[in-house]
């Protein structure tokens, strides 16, 4: 997917969740709901987060090679660590914090119709979004066939991974609070309203985590699929005048960028220049049937 694609999710994941953001947080001092008060935090803060991500495609796409050789792709990852750990502190802290004092100083709740009817409203609209990042991950037949969770960590797309965590996150805490609403509404107890603002920021919390990990993986430089690497040295074993590969590497250096280095035994008699020539129509061959090679080197072994 390309980052015109990416900025698009981000978009229609914002103004999604900034929209519901108001609503739920008019809602939560309509009825003093503690689990729609801590879905308004939790709206914000994404609308909060997305904006980031946004901000992150955008940095990513300047050019400066002098300064950046390899371009300012990880930045992208960057950004997406600061929204996972926005999402464990802001929203998984805040929320948790919210939901214990509620248990603590239960008080009456007040017009939880509309509450509930705000929260479903809200999950047909947040399933939407998810709904359209999850088609954005499985851009390809192959990908239909593994889980999302897989999926999540294969793809080196950080902000498209963020809508999809996030976005999940969301839709399960609507959820989450939707029930806790219900058995309110039905038994009088506020106690189930708090108790599901505590698992809302508890969820946060594990999201938070999973994000940030699988951008620490990004960010140092995780190896990509192994179906990549077998794909290209298959590319460059079908030109005769390569005698062997020695060795490859593939790592990300942003969404959907590859940085390649491979070391080959040529044909003993290939002169310097033959060496050159041959070089330029692998890279060219390998970019053409992968464009996610930016950065392709060929080192003598």
């Amino acid at each position: 997917m390309n980052k015109q694609d990416s900025a698009k999710t981000v978009f229609l994941a914002l103004s999604v969740n900034f929209f519901i953001g108001l609503i739920k947080s008019f809602v939560a001092i309509f009825t003093s709901s503690s689990a729609m008060f801590s879905e308004a935090v939790h709206s914000f803060v994404d609308s909060f987060n997305q904006f980031l991500l946004w901000f992150g495609i955008k940095q990513a796409k300047k050019d400066k090679p002098l300064i950046y050789p390899l371009g300012r792709g990880r930045e992208e990852y960057f950004w997406t660590l600061v929204v996972a750990v926005l999402i464990f502190t802001i929203g998984g802290l805040v929320s948790l914090e919210h939901g214990i004092e509620a248990l603590n100083h239960p008080k009456k709740l007040e017009n939880l119709f509309v509450s509930i009817t705000i929260l479903s409203i809200s999950i047909i609209l947040e399933s939407y979004v998810l709904v359209k990042a999850v088609a954005k991950l499985r851009k390809d037949e192959k990908s239909k066939k593994k889980s999302i969770l897989k999926l999540l960590k294969e793809s080196n797309d950080g902000p498209l991974i963020a809508i999809v965590v996030e976005d999940f996150a969301a839709t399960l805490g609507l959820i989450i609070a939707l029930i806790g609403t219900l058995l309110t509404y039905i038994t009088t107890n506020s106690i189930y309203d708090a108790a599901s603002s505590i698992m809302i920021g508890l969820l946060l919390m594990v999201s938070g985590l999973f994000l940030g990990y699988e951008m620490k993986h990004l960010i140092t430089g995780e190896t990509v699929d192994p179906n990549i690497y077998k794909n290209i040295n298959s590319e460059i074993d079908s030109f005769d005048d390569i005698l062997e590969i020695i060795d490859t590497k593939i790592i990300s250096i942003g969404s959907n960028k590859y940085l390649a280095l491979i070391k080959v035994n040529y044909e003993d008699t290939l002169t310097d220049p033959e060496i050159i020539d041959l070089n330029q129509s692998i890279e060219a061959k390998i970019k053409n049937v992968d464009s996610r090679f930016s950065h392709l080197y060929i080192i003598p072994a």
